[in-house]
C-alpha cells in the first residue's frame, strides 16, 4: 500500500506500534489472571460474610495487603499500555493519510479526544 512517505519511517511506525502491542497482549494476560485471583479471593470474602466469620481475619486470610496493591497496579499499567498502544496505532492510521475524523470514526471517540491523541501522537519519542 502506498502511503506517501518514506518506507523507513513506516516500517519504524508499524515496527514500534508491533512493540506495543506486545506489551499490551502480554499486559492483558496478567491483569485476566490478577482478575482471575481477585474473582477468587472476593467469593472466599463473600463466604466469610456470609457465615458470619469477623471481616479483618478474613481478609488477613485472603492476604488483601498483597492482592489489593497488585490489582491496581496491574489495572494501572493494562490502562497505560492500552493508551500507547492506541497512540502508536493512531501515529500508523496517520502516516497512511487518515484524518483526524477518521480516528474519531475507527475509535469511536469524541472529536476532542481525537485531537489530543493526534497532539499527543506528534509528542512520542
Amino acid at each position: 500500500m502506498e502511503t506517501g512517505g518514506d518506507t523507513t519511517d513506516d516500517a519504524a511506525l508499524r515496527m514500534r506500534a508491533e512493540e506495543e502491542m506486545i506489551r499490551l497482549i502480554e499486559a492483558a494476560g496478567n491483569l485476566r489472571s490478577d482478575l482471575e485471583h481477585h474473582e477468587a479471593v472476593c467469593r472466599t470474602i463473600l463466604e466469610g460474610i456470609r457465615i458470619g466469620d469477623p471481616l479483618g481475619p478474613v481478609l488477613e486470610a485472603t492476604g488483601s495487603s498483597t492482592w489489593r496493591p497488585r490489582l491496581t497496579e496491574s489495572l494501572g499499567l493494562y490502562e497505560r499500555l492500552r493508551h500507547r498502544a492506541r497512540l502508536r496505532l493512531i501515529a500508523v492510521g496517520l502516516a497512511e493519510g487518515m484524518t483526524s475524523s477518521d480516528i474519531q470514526y475507527y475509535w469511536a471517540i469524541t472529536r476532542q479526544l481525537a485531537s489530543r491523541a493526534v497532539r499527543e501522537v506528534a509528542e512520542l519519542d
